[in-house]
């Protein structure tokens, strides 16, 4: 729609002057993200840096190392095109890896030229006195084991062939990133950054001892080597947990911890949804529980996946009382709309979600967990009514001998979530775990082996409908998930024995009876109709799903 069509409707007051904030980045960031003129460009920049750090205490570049510089470059971006794709195609990710890799370059650079004009400067092993560790730590704090695999082999190269051509300090670098890599792969508290920083400290302390040996250095200068290789690894950790956060926000990479800050139940938006809608946030719990252990099985990224169960429903803020969690066992609204109208109400909170999620300032992987966590699935249950409205119609018409032509139809479109469907193995999980959540409660009588045959039927179901096609998961990842689900469950809606009650003469009753941990909800809130159903029932059975 035109500004000027807008602006008619808005004048005669049909529309209102405010528009939905849109859910995908601006064009320009998008572009900027995968243009390969701005790869190249960064090639470049990196290439003549080094080159720069190669001459640096050089009146004039040499060609030799120009050549050589231009040769590495070349050699580390062919293995990285090829073994991580997604890290060469992502140019902020790129730059962040190479920034790393010329602040050590840098750095290391700088120390040793330092270090060559203090007295005995030469008698020492100077890269013991350069934190190797600091790319290696950063970028697999950020990136991952992989990324921080392949700084490692960068840094250690060319620290090798720009700032001293030495084997020890090759193999120093290997060393203590390897450890590094180690022990951050998946760092979950701050505090692991600094153990990691002290483990590298420790294996160059053994470097040090172990080349000081070798080359029969004096007993003070080993010392030395050792105490500043220990001083250095810690002061690395410390160094790399301090500017974490910044690094995070400037390159706009999500870690461990990013997720770890977002699950304070204090978020003012989950304050909220305890207190308006109490229902969907015991709802979001259960799904945060079930979603996490699943993660937890097939290897996936659990603390994303709590996170998005969190607030995968805060859409339900704007009309709570419309959702079947919500409803106190009074009249229920549903019953005044028309089923196009309460589907419009249900499928609304997707949309609602994501316009809160902008304005709170939600990370993206939160928006896309709101979007995605129904795929484009049906509202089953209003869609059926739909249905049968129309066949009440026609039989009207028929009786009074009108045509059936007069009678409306309808769209299916209308009854459908707007998607798009998961993207990725998270939020496929998270589709799974919402969907299994809203079935549990309206299972009656929950024993192990309805619970195993309930969370089946709706896997299935979520794959028989193509629900699952656009994720990374597998059969064999699926059916793991499946028993994590249903130990989960199980663990969830266990039974317990009720305490033997006194008769009225004052005896005790002999039987224990099984009770549940909860009671079923009533007929009318165990339907679907109220919670965002988007599962089809099976033939014979009706089962509340999609929550």
């Amino acid at each position: 729609m035109s500004f000027w069509d807008r602006w008619q409707l808005v004048r005669k007051g049909l529309a209102c002057g405010r528009s939905r904030r849109g859910t995908s980045c601006p064009k320009w960031r998008e572009k900027l993200e995968k243009e390969k003129g701005v790869r190249v460009l960064i090639f470049l920049l990196f290439t003549l840096l080094c080159v720069v750090c190669g001459t640096w205490s050089h009146a004039h570049p040499t060609y030799a190392v120009v050549l050589l510089t231009t040769v590495l470059a070349a050699g580390i971006f062919i293995p990285m095109r090829i073994g991580l794709p997604e890290l060469f195609e992502s140019n902020s990710k790129l730059a962040l890896v190479l920034i790393a890799v010329l602040i050590n370059l840098f750095v290391g650079k700088g120390i040793y030229l330092w270090s060559m004009h203090q007295p005995g400067g030469e008698f020492r092993a100077l890269y013991f006195y350069v934190p190797t560790a600091f790319a290696p730590l950063l970028t697999t704090s950020l990136l991952g084991a992989f990324p921080g695999l392949f700084t490692v082999f960068a840094s250690s190269l060319f620290s090798a062939v720009l700032i001293n051509q030495s084997i020890p300090l090759l193999v120093n670098n290997l060393v203590s990133g390897f450890v590094g890599v180690y022990m951050t792969q998946r760092v979950r508290r701050r505090r692991d950054l600094i153990q990691a920083g002290m483990a590298v400290g420790a294996v160059s302390l053994v470097c040090a001892v172990a080349f000081g040996y070798v080359g029969e250095t004096e007993s003070e200068v080993l010392i030395e080597q050792g105490a500043w290789s220990v001083v250095l690894g810690l002061l690395t950790g410390v160094f790399v947990n301090a500017i974490l956060p910044f690094m995070e926000e400037v390159f706009c990479v999500n870690t461990d911890f990013t997720w770890l800050e977002l699950s304070d139940l204090n978020h003012p938006l989950l304050r909220r949804l305890a207190a308006e809608a109490p229902g969907t946030y015991h709802h979001s719990l259960m799904v945060a529980n079930l979603a996490e252990a699943a993660a937890q099985t097939i290897g996936a990224n659990s603390a994303l996946c709590r996170v998005m169960a969190y607030f995968h429903d805060i859409g339900k803020l704007v009309n709570p009382q419309y959702f079947a969690e919500n409803m106190d066992g009074g009249e229920n609204p549903h019953d005044r709309l028309s089923p196009s109208l309460s589907a419009l109400v249900i499928l609304s909170h997707v949309k609602d979600g994501v316009e809160l999620a902008q304005r709170y300032h939600l990370k993206r992987p939160i928006i896309d967990g709101i979007e995605q966590h129904h795929g484009d699935s049906l509202v089953y249950y209003f869609y059926h009514r739909a249905l049968r409205t129309i066949e009440d119609c026609k039989a009207g018409v028929r009786i009074l001998g009108a045509s059936e032509k007069d009678v409306p139809g309808f769209d299916e479109s209308q009854f459908r979530y707007p998607g798009p469907k998961p993207q990725t193995r998270e939020t496929g999980i998270l589709m799974l775990a919402d969907v299994v959540e809203s079935a549990s409660r309206s299972l009656e009588r929950p024993t192990a082996q309805r619970i195993e045959q309930m969370v089946h039927e709706l896997v299935l179901r979520k794959l028989s409908s193509h629900q699952l096609d656009e994720c990374d998961l597998t059969l064999k990842e699926l059916r793991s998930i499946e028993g994590s689900l249903s130990f989960t469950l199980k663990t969830m809606l266990h039974s317990r024995l009720r305490y033997p009650q006194k008769e009225r003469d004052g005896s005790e009753a002999r039987t224990l009876q099984p009770a549940t941990s909860g009671t079923p909800l009533s007929a009318s809130l165990a339907a679907p109709m109220g919670n965002g159903s988007s599962t089809d029932p099976g033939p014979g059975k009706t089962i509340s799903a999609g929550h």
